[in-house]
Parts: structure tokens; C-alpha cells; sequence
């Protein structure tokens, strides 16, 4: 146990009030398991100096929270597709994935929130059928976050291109396209590497604290409309937005405002307020 957790679960553990409040606060996975550890830790000095003093039960405590841990696991979902290569079923079933039959969107990982798709040696084949695209397509409709993952350094797959004689235009082209539906590939020419880092990638959406990331939205809010109708407007950044939507409140109140409103703006100047005013009020 790191020295610096310490204080903050001792604090927890200061009253039955405060270790209500902490387990009613939901705490995720990885909380969980350093407030077990921790437990664990404690309950083993306290026995070696013969009593457990403390008005709170710890071994209750500790079972309870050792349940919870259990139960999150239990309903983790982290699975592989059983096509997968041996060695990824292999590393990734270390990991805690369950082996299982994917469908086509699942991708070939797939976790509550996340799927993975991985590629190798069947990336090249890709470059010439679109269903791979569609795929990715799919994978994106059923899951939060997802993400494509080549097990096959770029450099290798090049060479293999230009073996075929293949121009490397076309390898470039692939990999701009897949970067321009939400899926620039990480390259990792190596399978345990690979499953390393997709368990940390599920680790850091599932466990993390979820306001380091923005899952991809279901629907978007009328007012994520209006700002993105904002942002459509020449030379008009996500500053220069927020400042417009402060002054004016809505589009309707932007398209009342004249030139010289506009221009007034902080980091407006009078041409840019013309071109926005033309772009609100011209007809065809």
C-alpha cells in the first residue's frame, strides 16, 4: 500500500458516518480494491499486536467490500471472441477476459462500454473490402468508446505492400480514411503488448474517474446543436463561441445583432462580423 493512500482510508474508516458516506458515494473499481488492500493490511498488524481496536468491525467491512469488488467483476463483461489467435485468448484470458462468440459490431474485445477491433495480417486484405469499414461502422453504433488496434508494426505492413508492389499511396490513403470514421489505428507489433494495452484502455473507461473522458453521445441537446451551428460560422472558434452565446444568448438573438454588435466581440474583427452577418441574413 503506497504510503500516500493511507491517510485518505484512514480517514474513511474515522467513524461509521464517514465509511457510510464513502461506500453510498459508489466508489468504482480500483477504489474498491485499495480500500480492501488496505483493510487487509490493517486487520493483519492489528492481530499481530493481538486486538483489533476500533469502533468500527473491521472484518465486516472488509467482506462487504470484498462482495461488491466480486459482484463489479462478475458483471465487468470483459470478453474475447474465441476466433481470436491463440496467444491473444491466451494474454487476454490472464487479464480477465471471458472467451466467448462475438458478433459482427462487437468487435473482437468487448467490455459493458468498449469494443476493440484488432487487426494483423488480415489489414492488407481490408484495404480492398469495404466491409472492414462497415464493420467499424457497426462496432461504433453498439458501444460508448471504440477503438482499432493493429498488432503488426507500420512499418512491416509497408513492406509487405511494396512486396506485392503496391504503392504506398494507397496504405496512406487506407490509413486516412479509417482516421477519418473515428478510427486511427494504434500500431503495437507485439501481442502482449497489445493485450496490455487494450486492458488498460478498458481499465481507463470502466474504472477511471469519468470525467477524463466524453463518450461518444447518444443524442445531441438542442443546445449542442446551437453551438455547433455557431461553430459553423466563419472564423469562429469554441472561444469565440462561448463569448457569442454569453452576449447573445440563443441564434435568434445572434441573427438580430448587427455588424457592430458583432465586431464588439472580443477577438472579432469588423470583416469577420460582415461575413457572419452575410452568412445569418443572406437568402440563397
Amino acid at each position: 500500500m503506497p504510503a500516500n493512500k493511507k491517510p485518505r482510508f484512514e480517514k474513511i474508516l474515522t467513524t461509521i458516518e464517514t465509511l457510510a458516506e464513502w461506500e453510498q458515494g459508489t466508489p468504482n473499481l480500483g477504489e474498491m480494491l485499495g480500500m480492501f488492500r488496505f483493510l487487509s493490511e490493517k486487520l493483519e498488524e492489528e492481530v499481530s499486536k493481538g486486538e483489533v481496536l476500533t469502533p468500527i468491525d473491521l472484518y465486516d467491512v472488509r467482506q462487504r467490500i470484498g462482495e461488491r469488488i466480486l459482484d463489479e467483476m462478475m458483471t465487468r463483461h470483459r470478453r474475447v471472441d474465441h476466433r481470436e489467435h491463440w496467444t491473444m485468448l491466451g494474454y487476454l484470458g490472464e487479464l480477465g477476459f471471458e472467451v466467448v462468440h462475438l458478433d459482427t459490431g462487437e468487435g473482437d474485445m468487448n467490455t459493458r462500454r468498449v469494443a476493440i477491433e484488432r487487426k494483423e495480417d488480415d489489414l492488407v486484405p481490408s484495404l480492398f473490402d469495404d466491409r472492414r469499414l462497415r464493420q467499424l461502422s457497426a462496432m461504433r453504433e453498439e458501444s460508448e468508446f471504440s477503438y482499432l488496434v493493429v498488432t503488426k508494426s507500420y512499418g512491416a505492413i509497408k513492406k509487405g505492400l511494396q512486396e506485392r508492389q503496391v504503392s504506398d499511396k494507397i496504405l496512406t490513403s487506407f490509413i486516412a480514411s479509417l482516421c477519418a470514421v473515428g478510427y486511427p489505428p494504434v500500431f503495437i507489433d507485439d501481442r502482449y503488448d497489445a493485450a496490455q494495452v487494450i486492458h488498460s484502455i478498458v481499465g481507463k473507461i470502466e474504472d477511471d474517474n469519468h470525467r477524463l473522458y466524453i463518450p461518444r453521445p447518444k443524442g445531441a441537446s438542442p443546445n449542442a446543436f446551437r453551438d455547433a451551428m455557431i461553430e459553423a460560422l466563419p472564423r469562429i472558434g469554441t472561444k469565440t463561441r462561448r463569448k457569442l452565446v454569453i452576449e447573445f444568448g440563443s441564434i435568434s438573438g445572434l441573427c438580430e445583432a448587427t455588424v457592430e454588435d458583432i465586431a464588439a466581440i472580443e477577438g472579432i474583427g469588423k470583416a469577420t462580423a460582415e461575413k457572419i452577418h452575410k452568412c445569418l441574413h443572406q437568402r440563397n
